[in-house]
């Protein structure tokens, strides 16, 4: 049996309708969450973890990672996408 007689057996469409009937949905989260990033208080952060970055990469033996400052970022995005999310919700 090909490939498509066993999707008419289990019930499922042909590929090719299934590709027809396919939308590109769009995340909302992502457009949001770029925006967030962009905010006065995530860019701060966002800069402290960049000077942290390039400090630990310029070191060749360094035990210093950009941990908290990484957590710091994605907290100060998270609270604010947390907020902005739930009104593109249906």
């Amino acid at each position: 049996m090909g490939g498509d007689d066993e999707r008419r057996l289990e019930g499922d469409p042909p590929e090719d309708e299934e590709e027809e009937e396919e939308e590109d949905l769009i995340d909302p989260s992502d457009a949001i969450r770029e925006d967030c990033q962009e905010l006065s208080d995530c860019e701060a952060m966002k800069a402290e973890l960049d000077v942290c970055n390039a400090r630990v990469e310029s070191r060749s033996q360094t035990e210093e990672t950009c941990t908290q400052e990484l957590f710091d970022f994605l907290h100060c995005v998270d609270h604010c996408v947390s907020q902005k999310i739930f009104s593109h919700l249906k």
